[in-house]
């Protein structure tokens, strides 16, 4: 059959699907289908044979297109059995299905004392090949969002029904994302008991008194999928920790005992260590800073330095020269808390260490960021840097050839080694800086009000908040009513360190919707080119990470002013509908 033939058939074969198909004819109807995919696996052959990337590009989307669609078909068909006991049928019609063989014009045969198998799940994991924990997660996962089964064996509402709706007909959405939030969501609530006649649908609630459900469901209509997702997931930790679900365990440094030649460790942090924590391991993915240097490697030489500088273009006729960013710089000495004690042993002394150590546990709060790499749209963070508007720098790094958990411990060691003032190494001294509302301050005889969250998203209680107040500098930066800094700054090249302070407080990171970069990690643009006339002052400043900030540069992404604030326009093939946006990741702090 030629291609012609082929597109001819396809064409009336949609017109008859549109007119509905016969429902009795189950063996023409799998037979068809069967087809169908032996069709679909010789076209995505013939497709991937083309070079053109136009033809990769619509392949792979609609490839993604077919898998939600099996996805969402795979909980569809787990009620299909279940409704119908298929896991009752007797071994000949098992038999002749697996051969195509079943005469469909006779009634099945079933079981009427012991069957093969004991549920749909079971049936699911031998007629499959499945683990039987994915079947049965299955199973779990169609009764929150496809139908129940009754007491009568006939099927009523799913339990989540808000999400089910979600799950069945937003064709954007992943399949996959809706159910683990139906899954986290259904452990708030009791056990279902709809098959004993009495169900119960979900009742969890908000403090707010909304139920869990609805505000799940708003947060999904959010355009951007990667800040739906993160929004999501920070309601569901917030709630298991309110409802304590999730027990915090014991803060500490934990001997794990010897893989190999290494010692393994579990650091386990609360309160504003946490704080402290992130801003080594912020530091150190820093490429401009010397700590970041340091940890890469490449602090012993001044030519390494050199090199890196040289990585730079040549400045611009009127402009500073380049260099490091003063706000995270690593020149200081280390504060009074982390100097060493008098009489403290040498640094270098051996310590012997217990082999064998404790049992490995797994602990995770779901309120706290992962320290690995996140994934990002247009580059991994671990490139970015904080330096100012050059943007001329697109070579390799030096930094790439450390992998990054072993320059974070870099890091970490360099933080707990170079203590003494005899030493010349660049110490990562932790740069912890904290978010008051006014309203908290205005009162101190009412400390149990006095909260705080750090600068990457730290929720601070009144104990570890009152602390930080009583060793640290205070430092205000007031906010008008349309949420922009009432200062202007001087007119400068280079943001100064209260300007970049000013547009952080207000942005709480990079604009553009559903990046993640840590607040090292940043840039600060101007949003009227200097070269086009902008001024340095808050009102023309934002934050951006360094690869969206290249991004702007190179209008890959748009950067529009929307009531004194910058908003992004994304491209026409993520948003079709150019809406101008900013990032919402960070509205909850």
């Amino acid at each position: 059959m030629g291609t012609h033939q082929l597109a001819g058939t396809l064409t009336a074969l949609r017109h008859t699907i549109t007119g509905g198909l016969p429902r009795g004819a189950c063996a023409v109807l799998l037979e068809i289908m069967a087809a169908c995919c032996a069709l679909l696996g010789q076209l995505s052959e013939a497709l991937r044979s083309s070079e053109d990337p136009r033809a990769a590009a619509a392949h792979a989307r609609l490839i993604e297109t077919l898998f939600r669609y099996t996805v969402r078909e795979q909980l569809q068909c787990a009620i299909h059995l279940e409704s119908t006991a298929a896991h009752l049928l007797a071994d000949d019609d098992l038999a002749a299905a697996c051969e195509g063989a079943t005469d469909f014009s006779r009634p099945a045969t079933v079981h009427s004392q012991r069957a093969h198998y004991r549920g749909t799940a079971d049936f699911l994991a031998s007629w499959l090949g499945l683990n039987f924990h994915e079947a049965d997660h299955r199973v779990s996962d169609a009764h929150l969002l496809i139908a129940r089964r009754a007491i009568d064996g006939s099927t009523i509402a799913p339990r989540l029904a808000k999400l089910a709706q979600l799950y069945t007909g937003s064709p954007v959405l992943d399949p996959r994302t809706v159910a683990r939030a139906a899954r986290a969501l259904d452990k708030f609530e009791p056990a279902d008991t709809a098959f004993e006649g009495l169900p119960l649908d979900a009742t969890a609630t908000h403090a707010d008194g909304r139920t869990l459900e609805e505000h799940i469901v708003e947060l999904f209509q959010e355009p951007d999928l990667a800040t739906a997702q993160s929004r999501v997931s920070e309601l569901i930790a917030a709630e298991r920790l309110a409802r304590k679900t999730i027990k915090s365990p014991q803060p500490g440094f934990y001997p794990r005992g010897t893989i190999g030649e290494c010692d393994r460790y579990e650091l386990i942090v609360a309160g504003a260590q946490r704080e402290e924590i992130r801003s080594v391991l912020g530091q150190s993915d820093n490429p401009r800073t010397d700590a970041g240097k340091s940890a890469r490697g490449t602090q012993g030489s001044s030519a390494a330095q050199e090199d890196h500088a040289g990585d730079r273009p040549a400045d611009r006729p009127g402009e500073h020269p380049a260099a490091r960013d003063d706000l995270f710089s690593s020149d200081e000495p280390m504060p009074p808390w982390a100097q060493e004690p008098a009489g403290q042993p040498p640094e270098d002394q051996q310590t012997s260490f217990p082999q064998g150590g404790e049992q490995e546990q797994n602990f995770a709060d779901p309120g706290t960021a992962d320290t690995g790499e996140q994934e990002q749209n247009f580059a991994d963070p671990g490139t970015a840097d904080t330096g100012e508007q050059e943007l001329g720098d697109t070579g390799p790094l030096a930094d790439l050839e450390v992998p990054v958990p072993q320059r974070r411990l870099n890091a970490l060691i360099a933080a707990l080694k170079n203590r003494g003032s005899s030493r010349t190494g660049k110490t990562v001294a932790p740069r912890i800086a904290i978010h008051i509302k006014l309203g908290s301050l205005a009162d101190l005889k009412n400390p149990d009000n006095l909260t705080s969250i750090s600068e990457h998203g730290v929720k601070l209680g009144p104990a570890d908040t009152g602390q930080l107040i009583c060793q640290g500098e205070i430092f205000r930066v007031i906010f008008g009513p349309d949420g922009q800094p009432l200062d202007l700054g001087r007119s400068e090249r280079f943001f100064t360190e209260a300007m970049k302070r000013a547009i952080f407080a207000r942005d709480r990171g990079c604009i553009v919707p559903g990046c993640t970069a840590g607040p090292e990690m940043l840039e600060y643009h101007h949003d009227t080119w200097w070269e086009h006339g902008g001024g340095t002052c808050t009102r023309n400043g934002s934050c951006l990470c360094r690869a969206h900030h290249h991004a702007i540069h190179a209008k890959l992404l748009t950067l529009v002013s929307m009531g004194g604030l910058a908003h992004i326009i994304l491209p026409k093939h993520l948003d079709p509908l150019q809406r101008p946006q900013r990032n919402r990741i960070h509205l909850a702090a």
